[in-house]
């Protein structure tokens, strides 16, 4: 049998007798024929007497003579009990007998091979005597002959004879021989002295011993014996290999060293700037005499650059033995993952597909990592790693594709029909890469609360993407916008490059802003109408699940009055990076943090596309932690460089489960990779995708109508401040540049606040004081009035300012109204142009107008 070709370390064996009861180690020692065979000669010598008893001694002496005999010297017969082992000897023999020929065959092609006849002739032999070559060949094949016959009889005793082996070769002394066969001698002359009962007894005891010693020697041996390598030789090896000065990682250390029967598991610890991952297969299989297959390094998630899994195959099938092309056979060999199988292996059109079933304990699928895939299979190639692709399909199991062919190489064409919202909000923005459509969600539909349409409330999806300049956000984003128009969305979007990756678009969105100040503005506005929905819903009936109609509608659906609607932000990371100090980082951060956390039920949503490699760059203020809180609750798409980004992205529950593998700038094929992503599936695991194209796709949205704000929307934007007026004259800037845009911005926002400011007229700044004592005398006839008709709380409100009352806590004092009673009077008022606002005191600004006043 072929000896293992991976060393196994020597491990402490117990003997089995210390498992054994008393009772049964006794009854093993019994099962030895040579204690039978002496205590039956030593019974024998002390009950034979006179001529039986000669007889006797005679046999047993002839029998020590012969036995001593064949001891001195080696041969076939040391396969007998307290022998040696026949086939070696013949070896020897034989590669004697092969010295013996070799230097007979020098001796004849020393010889000429032709000599001269009585006629002065030459008779010249064949050929093949007059070979140049000719010893050599010879020499060859004599030794490939009795190598072949050593090994023929090497394995004809392994199967058929007992493995007794000791010292064979050694021709043992007449002492020692004499020592051995003595007692053969001994114990028929004690019949002849005539002991008592205690010496016989004491014969027959001495010669069982004897008797089971020699059948037992020479003692079984199982082979060679492996040479030591436990957990100091490998740190050793490792010392002396790789963490030496010149080693691939130096000054490097093993710690967590665990041997097992065949497997070795460690930790590399690197103590410089090389990552510990960087040792390759062939430099550890070296230093632990392994083949480079058995070798398994790979670095977790949770695990820093400097540390790395090893894991070494111990005992290992022989290449003969192993099939490389049976997957599931090499992947119990080498798998890293102890516990686990690979089942179902198939080929795909692009390559071969198969499934991982992970352990019920020990290693999780989060745990299984490409690299380590393709080290275990042997996987040939510079892009093994980039080949295989990991998709999890339940807790314990993964899907495991290797596809020589990135099937979406050749591109996603634009389909219409896909852009269509389905029932559960979702439309098809491309294909993945396993031919299945990439979803992403723009409405969250719950059926169990319905407006009096009969349509499902919704919520809007706030989505997030990153990637590298030229990686194919845009293309995706100009999906979303043909998709926004055909589902009739009201679109904004502002453009972080000053409106140059959105040239063609500047006449197919409701509104477009190319300028860092257009951006905050549009965030603002978006809250004034996310705020004119709350109050208008609020007003709004609904049916629940079971048909019943309530007051007072608490969340949004489509159409019913209101459009929903997609706020976009492109370039995100250039408004608030380029310029930290700017007057528009703080107001932008927070109008989108709120749009963020308030608009959803409004039916608005918030797109943001960054190129940072940390979301935690944008800031650590409350408004920033809240746009990254909102941009993981989502869609998510990360482009070109997502393998760098996503290990510091910060995206808290929805980082990849699997390590992302890096995306290239061309296919093999030399085509550019423009599109290509991973779109996460509301979870944590991420699919490699590419969204469609189309050369001109603001042309193609541009057959499908646009959808505004509503006359409504528009003017409580404009009642809420300056940037719904910034939208309502958004037609006087949209084809100007990012600069000029800006400053038309803010001249329009600083007229507006002088007017509705500084250029308002206060009517009165009486000091505070109850509204009831400030009515003067000759009101009596208006009092007696108010306990016929009472009056509106507007018009309380309005006298108590009037009378001295600024702030909201002193007008609920006295009109004795709750404080939201307030706040909404004090608003609506304001709106009407009746009370102006001048550093958080109300003052009156209008007389009012009872009769344009309802409660």
């Amino acid at each position: 049998m072929a000896a293992s070709t991976i060393a196994k370390p020597s491990t402490t064996t117990k003997d089995p007798q210390h498992k054994t009861s008393r009772s049964s180690a006794l009854a093993a020692r019994l099962h030895n024929p040579g204690l039978y065979a002496g205590a039956s000669l030593g019974l024998a010598s002390t009950c034979l007497t006179g001529d039986p008893l000669l007889y006797t001694a005679l046999g047993t002496t002839s029998v020590a003579a012969g036995w001593s005999a064949l001891g001195m010297y080696p041969g076939p017969w040391r396969w007998l009990p307290g022998q040696g082992e026949p086939w070696q000897w013949l070896c020897r023999r034989s590669m004697s007998g092969y010295r013996r020929r070799v230097r007979r065959m020098r001796r004849h092609l020393a010889v000429p091979a032709s000599s001269p006849t009585g006629s002065g002739l030459y008779v010249v032999g064949d050929g093949w005597r007059r070979h140049p070559h000719r010893p050599q060949l010879v020499r060859a094949a004599s030794a490939a002959s009795q190598r072949a016959r050593c090994t023929l009889l090497t394995q004809a005793w392994q199967h058929t004879l007992p493995d007794w082996g000791s010292a064979w070769w050694r021709p043992y002394s007449l002492g020692e021989m004499t020592l051995r066969t003595s007692p053969l001698l001994a114990l028929p002359a004690v019949g002849a002295i005539g002991l008592p009962w205690w010496g016989s007894m004491l014969a027959v005891s001495a010669g069982a011993g004897w008797g089971a010693r020699m059948w037992r020697l020479p003692a079984r041996d199982a082979g060679p014996v492996a040479p030591l390598k436990g957990v100091d030789w490998y740190h050793a090896r490792w010392a002396e290999w790789i963490a030496c000065e010149r080693g691939i990682l130096p000054a490097s250390k093993l710690v967590s060293l665990q041997l097992d029967d065949d497997k070795l598991t460690a930790i590399i610890v690197s103590t410089t700037t090389k990552a510990a991952a960087g040792v390759g297969q062939d430099t550890v299989s070296i230093a632990f005499e392994v083949p480079p297959r058995a070798v398994n390094i790979y670095r977790p998630d949770d695990m820093p650059a400097n540390r790395a899994k090893l894991t070494v195959r111990l005992r290992a099938l022989t290449s003969a033995e192993l099939d490389m092309d049976d997957l599931a056979a090499v992947w119990d060999e080498y798998s890293p993952y102890q516990g686990s199988k690979l089942l179902n292996p198939e080929a795909t059109e692009f390559g071969r597909r198969f499934h991982l079933l992970m352990p019920r304990k020990g290693s999780s699928v989060a745990d299984v990592q490409p690299r380590a895939i393709a080290q275990a299979l042997d996987l040939p190639g510079e892009d093994a790693v980039d080949r295989l692709h990991l998709r999890m399909v339940d807790a314990r199991r993964l899907e495991v594709n290797e596809m020589s062919v990135n099937p979406l190489q050749d591109g996603v064409a634009l389909d219409l029909g896909s852009l269509t919202m389905d029932e559960q909000g979702y439309i098809t923005v491309g294909s993945d890469i396993y031919g299945r459509p990439a979803k992403w969600r723009l409405l969250k539909f719950d059926r169990k609360k319905r407006g009096l349409s009969g349509r499902p409330s919704a919520s809007s999806v706030h989505s997030f993407g990153s990637g590298t300049t030229g990686a194919g956000k845009t293309s995706l984003e100009e999906d979303l916008q043909i998709a926004q128009r055909l589902n009739g969305f009201v679109s904004w979007l502002a453009d972080g490059k000053g409106g140059a990756g959105y040239a063609s678009w500047l006449n197919e969105l409701d509104w477009l802003l190319k300028s860092f100040y257009g951006a905050m503005l549009m965030g603002q506005a978006a809250n004034a109408v996310s705020e004119y929905r709350f109050a208008e819903q609020m007003k709004m009936q609904w049916l629940d699940e079971e048909g019943y109609t309530e007051t007072g509608r608490s969340f949004f659906v489509a159409d019913d009055p209101f459009k929903p609607m997609v706020c976009t932000w492109d370039e995100f990371n250039e408004m608030i990076l380029k310029d930290p100090q700017a007057d528009h980082v703080k107001p932008l951060l927070g109008a989108v943090s709120s749009t963020g956390r308030l608009s959803r039920a409004a039916g608005i949503a918030a797109r943001i596309w960054v190129q940072i490699p940390n979301l935690d760059a944008i800031g650590s203020s409350a408004s920033a932690n809240a746009v990254r809180d909102m941009l993981q609750s989502g869609n998510i798409a990360l482009f070109r460089t997502a393998r760098a980004d996503v290990d510091i992205m910060s995206l808290g529950s929805r980082t990849p489960e699997f390590r992302l593998a890096p995306l290239p700038e061309r296919f093999p094929n030399g085509s550019e990779t423009g599109g290509l992503c991973y779109i996460a599936d509301g979870k944590a695991q991420y699919t490699q995708s590419r969204a469609m194209f189309h050369s001109n796709p603001a042309r193609v949205a541009r057959q499908f109508p646009l959808c505004t704000l509503s006359s409504a929307e528009a003017d409580a934007a404009v009642a809420a401040g300056p940037a719904g007026l910034a939208y309502l004259r958004r037609e006087e800037y949209r084809h100007l540049d990012a600069a000029d845009e800006e400053t038309f911005l803010r001249e329009l926002v600083a007229k507006e606040q002088e007017r509705s400011g500084k250029g308002r007229k206060v009517i009165d700044t009486k000091p505070a004081a109850s509204a009831l004592t400030a009515e003067a005398d000759t009101d009596v006839d208006d009092d007696d009035l108010d306990d016929i008709v009472p009056p509106s709380r507007s018009e309380l409100v309005w006298r108590a300012v009037d009378g001295g009352a600024r702030r909201n806590r002193q007008i609920a004092e006295v009109t004795d109204l709750k404080p939201t009673n307030v706040a909404n009077a004090t608003a609506r008022l304001e709106r009407l142009g009746k009370l102006a606002k001048i550093q958080k005191d109300w003052h009156v600004a209008e007389p009012l107008d009872t009769e344009s006043i309802s409660a």
